[in-house]
């Protein structure tokens, strides 16, 4: 004996019939019988699949809308500022697809696209004619729909099963071409007053939009803002964050915008590329007329892939403000670099910036601190120039600044 009062499981069952262990709970409650003498299942209940690693095997998916920047199925999230172009961005993208054309020189994967939007429908109508008629493609019937009432993905209401429904009658009639994207502009407009900055109201949002996903078959890609601070990501509950597939950033610059791949779940982020828009004049004016115009978002440099090398060999990740000091160099370099004739110590290969040209893009860029004086602001450029030359990302001369390979992804 080792001190202890054996127990009578019976005994405990008659003296506390309410306290039962869950244990007790194995053959009645918890788990039904397997069969009965028959053979029989006693009680259906849904299954569970259940897949033995030996029997796994690579499936015949395809793996990219456009290659090596949108995943071709799964949640996503385009976000930016207000005025930073990422609608038109994604309009562009989207476009792309529908008409089975290569985007940014990367290969799309050709079906219909649907843009649901509850915001600036009129001038969203604009933009789509605008780019019917620059890819002239106008009469041949590009599966691209557009939707232009905000559906409620907020809450658990059937909204989702109201859209996909009207979805599948409208390309019934067309031929039922594959639907490739679905674009929820803006998350804020379908949330229809749930709160973006609450777990769960976010989490019913992505529920919806994954529904909406699995439904169709495709990939469902919500544009978002920004939140106060730009550099800190999408506005609202960061479980937005930790639910998406991809997620794109839209900056923009005083000549152009910026799109960078902040996060992708099954391949490398960090690739960036720049737009700017491209003016289209839809109905000359006249003594009598208004002239209606638009525009369409044109790619000026094409996205750039990262350097997993020069990564690794960077280590530790930078502070805030170096963080944000190299950010502003990249803008200041796509907008106002250029290349360095006659000057050994500037790589020709690079586009530098001239150093007189920085300041305005500190100012524009949040990089001065308006609070604090001029000479704390230069020390701390300084200190964060220095960082950024000792680690590695950016080469410099008295006279010009240039990133190195891989230095902005």
């Amino acid at each position: 004996m080792d001190g202890r009062i054996p127990i009578d499981p019976e005994s405990v069952a008659t003296v506390h019939p309410f306290r039962r262990d869950k244990r007790d709970l194995v053959d009645e409650e918890r788990f039904p019988p397997l069969a009965d003498e028959n053979g029989e299942q006693a009680r259906q209940r849904p299954s569970f699949p259940i897949l033995h690693v030996d029997d796994l095997e690579i499936g015949d998916e395809p793996t990219w809308l456009i290659e090596g920047l949108l995943p071709a199925s799964g949640f996503g999230i385009v976000y930016g500022p207000p005025k930073s172009l990422k609608s038109f961005l994604l309009a562009d993208a989207m476009f792309h697809v529908a008409m089975g054309r290569t985007w940014a020189g990367r290969e799309v994967m050709q079906g219909a696209v649907i843009y649901v939007t509850g915001e600036g429908v009129e001038g969203f109508k604009r933009r789509l004619i605008a780019m019917r008629r620059h890819y002239a493609v106008e009469g041949r019937r590009v599966p691209f729909l557009m939707v232009p009432v905000a559906p409620d993905l907020g809450h658990a209401c059937g909204d989702d099963v109201v859209l996909v429904n009207s979805l599948r009658a409208y390309l019934n009639s067309i031929g039922n071409p594959p639907v490739r994207a679905v674009a929820i502009d803006t998350l804020a407009r379908s949330m229809k007053g749930a709160d973006e900055n609450v777990a769960k109201d976010i989490t019913a949002f992505v529920d919806n939009c994954e529904r909406i996903g699995v439904a169709l078959d495709c990939i469902v890609l919500g544009v978002h803002h920004a939140g106060k601070d730009v550099t800190r990501g999408a506005r609202g509950s960061n479980a937005l964050d930790g639910a998406v597939d991809v997620m794109w950033s839209v900056e923009k610059g005083e000549v152009s915008s910026t799109a960078t791949i902040q996060h992708m779940k099954d391949a490398e982020a960090g690739t960036s590329w720049q737009f700017r828009l491209l003016p289209v004049v839809l109905r000359k004016g006249g003594a009598e007329v208004q002239e209606v115009r638009s525009a369409v978002a044109e790619i000026i440099t094409p996205p750039s892939k990262s350097d997993p090398a020069t990564v690794k060999r960077r280590g530790r990740p930078l502070p805030d403000r170096a963080r944000l000091l190299l950010k502003v160099l990249q803008h200041a370099i796509d907008e106002m670099g250029e290349t360095v004739r006659g000057d050994p110590n500037v790589p020709i290969e690079v586009r530098a910036l001239r150093r007189e040209s920085l300041k305005k893009y500190l100012e524009l860029k949040g990089y001065w601190d308006d609070l604090t004086t001029a000479a704390n602001n230069r020390a701390r450029l300084s200190t964060d120039t220095k960082l950024l030359l000792v680690r590695g990302f950016v080469g410099s001369t008295p006279n010009w600044y240039w990133l190195n390979d891989g230095a902005c992804r």
